[in-house]
């Protein structure tokens, strides 16, 4: 920047800086900086932690209250810090001048830094995320009780909760209503702002007792394939930084030295504090052999990989060779950054697959993280869960009682640990049981039957015995958010798609695809919808699932009319408040009437505006469908799946929509 800026019409830059990065050399850039007079602002992490390359302390480092004077007094221009907490923060030994700022004020900050010539810097001063969750699971810091749990058939699928807290434990998951989002309560680091989202469906739960997760009791196996110490034997272990990659190759390590192996090892760790990929390699060495603690190209016997993306990525799949490497592979699908907050990424499972399929001799998948959680009730077992049932496939050439004792001499989490690596081994015996003993998935649409009359009209419609289920599933939850007459009137669109495309190939993805996008643009969720979805049992389900039974719940609540009214933070309202929810979803008889007191305002025009111009564009493909443009018209039908979310990012997203409509019916005429 120093030799660039007087070239370009850019003024001011942005420079981030971690507190070990600083203490080590970095500060020399500083210095530089000032000595030249260019206006730049160093943003410092302080969070005493190299979190980059493990977790090591800052070396040689100093107190912010003295970093902040020694910076002003070798020329910087301005010094501010932000913290999560500004009336608990203790501003002791602060230079004058040094103001403190609360974090989500950060962009107002840096416009602040931006305007002032020569170099300012930033100071954010916070624990390390990453490091303050493994002391918790290490019993070193205490475990917040309060959870957030979010009610998934309230959720919209957005995104907006992971835009505003960019944290990866907000993360997106299919259900029968498309996608939506939960926390993933294993990695979660209570930093709570993801409630932050403009959105009703976040719950406050209450778990009053922290405890370990209890186990249910593993059944008894037969003894693994047998083996011999002798030769070399290569396995790689990879996953994603923060989930124990590093942990359970030290298990591994360690169960093979007791079993008599020489270990040699690598682990690369990269950025794995920031949820980055983590490589560990593990080779046997037997008697009398020889190897490098590196896996060439070609050269592992094993891939373990606690990841589906980073097994299948090009890095860790190099080492396996299509004739002699066994994989066994985590089908659980854990969402990149960009899948967060963007609802239209996919996940790139069957690529995936198909690369692990194509460069080993043999895969074994497994959903490990749902199915440990389910056995054990603790997630953060998942990857010993794995090194079990790779033991019981005879992927590793250890016996079960040396992984015991080396889970024993690890001693962190040890029952539940033993209980992960049992059940792993009972996985690889007999899947289909110990799935079936897992705590099944949410996300079920869970609707009473249809009355005989509408179940008719659907029958006589759908020739498609799965879509008859589907269109009446998602009618039967029209009648309980309005009336029969409503569901009526969504059958009877959808059966006009249908008998349009009776008899073209591949119809029935069009006709779906058009069901759910009617239903979700009909099902919209006004204070009626919300009320009535807080009441259902899957609410309960979901904080109990985390809480456990009984668990205290608050609704995080921001009504549209106390906002415009200037109330800036979300409500937590107890639960004790669900009789006022029973009599709101009562009031649904109102909605649409010149009654109804929520009716009039933009946002709810502008939702029944896009149900009757979606029946319109249903009708133009009923009328012009054929087979050559039969994709086409399913595009066009999946269209409303873009508007998600409430309030002003729904109107956005509206916006959008309409647009990309108006060009693709223009063409599809």
């Amino acid at each position: 920047w120093i030799g660039m800026e007087p070239f370009v019409e850019t003024g001011h830059v942005f420079q981030n800086f971690g507190d070990g990065t600083y203490f080590h050399s970095g500060q020399l850039a500083i210095q530089a900086a000032i000595g030249a007079g260019v206006s730049i602002t160093f943003k410092i992490l302080y969070n005493s932690t190299v979190a980059m390359t493990g977790g090591q302390d800052a070396t040689f480092s100093v107190g912010v209250p003295e970093l902040a004077g020694i910076l002003l007094a070798q020329g910087v221009r301005k010094v501010v810090v932000t913290v999560p907490d500004p009336k608990a923060y203790d501003r002791t030994g602060f230079p004058p001048g040094v103001e403190v700022w609360d974090r989500e004020r950060i962009l107002e900050v840096q416009e602040r830094l931006a305007e002032i010539d020569g170099v300012t810097i930033l100071i954010n001063d916070q624990d390390c995320a990453a490091e303050l969750r493994r002391a918790r699971r290490r019993g070193l810091a205490p475990t917040p009780s309060k959870r957030i749990v979010i009610n998934h058939r309230i959720c919209e699928g957005c995104g907006d909760c992971g835009d505003v807290s960019n944290c990866l434990s907000v993360q997106p998951f299919e259900t029968e209503l498309g996608r939506k989002t939960r926390i993933d309560q294993a990695s979660c680091n209570f930093d709570y702002s993801c409630v932050k989202g403009d959105c009703p469906a976040f719950m406050e739960v209450e778990v009053r007792e922290i405890e370990d997760g209890v186990a249910l009791e593993p059944p008894e196996v037969d003894a693994p394939p047998s083996f011999v110490v002798g030769g070399t034997q290569s396995i790689r272990l990879a996953g994603i930084g923060g989930t124990g990659v590093v942990k359970a190759a030290q298990i591994l390590a360690k169960a093979a030295m007791i079993d008599g192996w020489k270990v040699e090892g690598l682990d690369q760790t990269g950025l794995s504090q920031k949820a980055g990929p983590v490589v560990s390699d593990v080779i046997l060495v037997g008697p009398g052999a020889g190897s490098s603690n590196l896996i060439g190209t070609g050269g592992a016997d094993a891939l373990i990989a606690f990841d589906l993306l980073v097994g299948a990525a090009d890095p860790v799949i190099g080492v396996c060779d299509p004739r002699r490497t066994r994989v066994l592979v985590s089908t659980a699908i854990v969402p990149t950054g960009a899948m967060i907050s963007q609802p239209d990424r996919s996940f790139p499972a069957q690529e995936a697959m198909g690369r692990l399929m194509s460069s080993a001799a043999e895969v074994h998948g497994v959903e490990a993280r749902a199915t440990t959680f389910g056995v054990v009730g603790e997630p953060a077992t998942t990857n010993v869960f794995m090194l079990g049932a790779a033991v019981q496939l005879g992927l590793l050439p250890v016996a079960p009682s040396a992984m015991r004792q080396a889970i024993e001499l690890n001693g962190v989490a040890v029952e539940d640990n033993l209980a992960a690596f049992e059940w792993g081994r009972a996985w690889a015996s007999d899947p289909a049981s110990v799935e079936a003993r897992s705590a099944p998935a949410n996300g079920q649409l869970s609707v009473p039957p249809l009355s005989a009359a509408l179940r008719r009209s659907v029958d006589a419609a759908m020739a498609d015995p799965r879509l008859r289920e589907t269109v009446a599933s998602l009618a039967s939850d029209l009648v309980e958010y309005q009336d029969a007459a409503y569901a009526g009137r969504f059958i009877g669109r959808i059966a006009e798609v249908a008998a349009a495309v009776a008899g073209l190939e591949g119809s029935a993805d069009l006709v779906e695809v058009a069901a759910r996008s009617l239903h979700k643009l009909m099902a919209y969720k006004d204070e009626y919808e919300v009320a009535r979805l807080m009441t259902l049992p899957e609410a309960r389900a979901a904080a109990e699932a985390v809480g456990g039974p009984g668990a205290e719940i608050r609704f995080l609540l921001h009504p549209p009319m106390l906002k415009a009214l200037g109330l800036g933070d979300k409500l937590a309202i107890g639960d004790s408040v669900l009789g006022v929810f029973e009599a709101l979803k009562r009031g649904k008889r109102l909605r649409g009437t010149r009654f109804d007191p929520f009716g009039a305002t933009d946002m709810r025009r502008l939702e029944r505006d896009l149900i009757s111009e979606f029946e319109d564009v249903l009708a133009v493909i009923a009328a012009g469908v054929t087979q050559a443009n039969l994709a086409e018209a399913a595009r066009i039908a999946g269209l409303p799946d873009k508007v998600r979310g409430y309030e002003d990012l729904k109107v956005r997203r509206a916006a959008e929509y309409r647009h990309e409509l108006t060009t693709a019916m223009s063409t599809f005429r």
